[in-house]
């Protein structure tokens, strides 16, 4: 081992101090092209990500209101916040929303992915229609499912259940604080399935199919071949959803915005997710200060979260070749 590094100090350096070679001239001249290059993501990184982001943490220990110089109140904001039912509530319906959105569209995106996983005529055109609402611009898609939910007997909708009979009055989809929630997850499941699905399929298309057809062998049925063969070997692909869409779905805004109208939060506080408090407390009440500190919450809370599913992913992911 001492040769070794001898040889790879000699190699480096010729055995200096530090053990390191000096770059020729044409090396200086690529590193600086290459620093050169990517100087205008650098920038863009510090001016639009990470200098507004420190910024905040600063705001968020101060008194600002946009208007005068901000005031350092120390940790104020952060306990007003965790004593403030209106931000509690936020979280609440936040966590909710995350809890029921993220395993659900997990599985109606693998469900979809199985059934378009086989071959067959038309397969692609099947594809093809199933993804396009992932395309679909987020704000294009709450007005369109505003409009086909309106609570009226003519929103596309309730015109088509009442002529079938289905039911006797116009029901209230977006309208009521009761059925808000949920006809916003039937828009997230609508939008968030065909997005998935393309990553369920090629996760799909990776599983061997010597070890699908040993298990048929075996004796092994259908249910049973997806559980012990399929379902493990695409853990990854869990794994990489799973993160994903709870980061996503604890940082919703732009539907559930468009579908209150701007009046944030409606109907009476149901589509109130923390993010739409932030946006009512920086940009309507301009508490600079308390938006700063709801916002940094939530980046703890979803800090914490996404350690957690990656500490425990040791246990439940599966990685082929890995020797575990």
């Amino acid at each position: 081992m001492a040769g070794i590094a001898l040889i790879r100090r000699e190699q480096l350096g010729g055995g200096g101090p530090r053990g390191r070679r000096r770059l020729s001239r044409q090396e200086r001249k690529r590193l600086r092209d290459g620093y050169l290059f990517i100087s205008p993501v650098l920038l863009g990184l510090f001016l639009w990500v990470l200098g507004p982001m420190f910024l905040s943490l600063y705001y968020s220990f101060t008194n600002y209101n946009v208007i005068q110089a901000p005031q350092v109140v120390g940790t104020a904001n952060y306990r007003s916040l965790l004593a403030d039912s209106t931000f509690l509530h936020s979280f609440e319906i936040t966590v909710i929303y995350a809890a029921v959105s993220v395993p659900c569209s997990l599985a109606i995106g693998l469900a979809i992915a199985l059934l378009l996983h086989r071959g067959g005529r038309g397969i692609r055109f099947y594809r093809t229609i199933f993804y396009i609402p992932a395309v679909i611009p987020i704000v294009a898609g709450a007005e369109l499912w505003t409009t086909m939910l309106t609570a009226s007997p003519y929103g596309v909708v309730n015109y088509v259940l009442m002529h079938l009979h289905l039911i006797s009055k116009p029901f209230e989809f977006f309208s009521s604080p009761n059925t808000a929630l949920f006809s916003l997850l039937l828009m997230t499941f609508w939008g968030s399935a065909g997005g998935s699905m393309i990553i369920w399929l090629a996760a799909l298309q990776s599983v061997p199919d010597e070890l699908v057809e040993a298990a048929r062998v075996d004796g092994a049925g259908p249910i049973r071949r997806f559980w012990s063969v399929v379902l493990p070997l695409i853990t990854p692909t869990i794994f990489f959803n799973l993160v994903l869409g709870m980061i996503t779905a604890l940082q919703t805004f732009a539907s559930n915005f468009v579908i209150s109208g701007g009046d944030t939060g409606a109907p009476l506080g149901s589509l109130d997710f923390v993010n739409i408090f932030i946006y009512r407390t920086a940009f309507g009440n301009f508490q600079m200060g308390m938006a700063s500190a709801a916002a940094w919450l939530m980046f703890v809370v979803i800090l914490v979260l996404t350690l957690i599913v990656f500490r425990t992913s040791r246990r439940w992911v599966f990685y082929m070749g890995s020797q575990r």
